[in-house]
């Protein structure tokens, strides 16, 4: 048995916290864990710069969004998180592509509807938990799980589709 040596409960040995009070049990200097060994360069860092060690810089630049049924073209750089959805300003929902006047309320685009993120030479679609959901190529995507995003791929955020181009 250990004794905790705030409150003197008896535990089991090998037990690491007290029930009563939370101490820890196995003193000495273990409580701290062990540090982790520090990458080089981290993904973070290569995002900004799109640099990978070893690899050319292919990465787009920029994003290209086509709304057909408007004809409407809108391009943002990859710099940062594309936030994708309707204006709604008494909820401050200003996302970075609005697309309130391609029809976005009667087609279902919620305010918060999805987000395009880059790492590296890769760039991510994720539907954020939209009502209505998001479709990659016609395919349903699970809300907050990251798909990748190709040159010529088809986004459907409702019913108001968009068609995915990079720029250089």
């Amino acid at each position: 048995m250990v004794k905790c040596p705030c409150c003197q409960t008896e535990h089991p040995e090998n037990t690491l916290f007290c029930d009563e009070c939370g101490s820890y049990l196995l003193g000495g200097n273990q409580k701290e864990t062990d540090p982790l060994a520090v990458a080089e360069v981290t993904w973070m860092e290569r995002e900004g710069t799109g640099e990978v060690p070893g690899e050319s810089v292919t990465s787009p630049l920029g994003l290209k969004l086509t709304i057909p049924d408007s004809g409407r073209n809108v391009e943002v750089p990859l710099t940062k998180e594309v936030n994708i959805g309707r204006l709604d300003p008494a909820s401050a929902s200003f996302p970075d592509v609005d697309l309130t006047s391609d029809g976005g309320l009667e087609k279902g685009v919620s305010r918060r509807h999805a987000k395009i993120t880059r790492r590296g030479n890769e760039v991510f679609i994720e539907d954020l938990g939209s009502i209505n959901g998001t479709f990659l190529n016609r395919k349903k995507l699970t809300p907050y799980l990251p798909q990748a995003l190709k040159n010529g791929d088809e986004l459907q955020l409702g019913k108001l589709v968009l068609r995915v181009s990079f720029t250089k």
